[in-house]
């Protein structure tokens, strides 16, 4: 259940603090967001409990499902060494070079 009443809800610091894309902001401070808590496969799952089949965030981050143990496997060994460098001015890393498509 949407708590935009309660100031340190989840749904109320969305309002208070996040733009987001492709939403009426007026509209949103009125409605709140549809809070997700977490996900499984192909589905995430609302602060209720209710299932929704993710077909939007798929297309950038999650291509291979939420909760997948051995990519949460190798996401945990990366983030103890290195959880983020970027490749400006010649600088490189591991875990870019080996990216490869197949």
């Amino acid at each position: 259940m949407n708590q935009i009443g309660h100031p340190t809800s989840i749904a109320a610091k969305d309002v208070s603090y996040l733009l987001h894309p492709n939403t009426n902001a007026r509209a949103h401070e009125q409605r709140g967001p549809t809070v997700m808590d977490r996900g499984r496969g192909v589905f995430v799952y609302d602060e209720d409990g209710k299932e929704y089949l993710e077909a939007m965030g798929g297309l950038w981050s999650v291509a291979l499902g939420f909760s997948e143990p051995r990519l949460v496997e190798a996401a945990t060994r990366q983030l103890e060494r290195l959880p983020f460098y970027h490749l400006f001015y010649h600088k490189g890393h591991g875990p870019a070079s080996e990216c490869r498509f197949r």
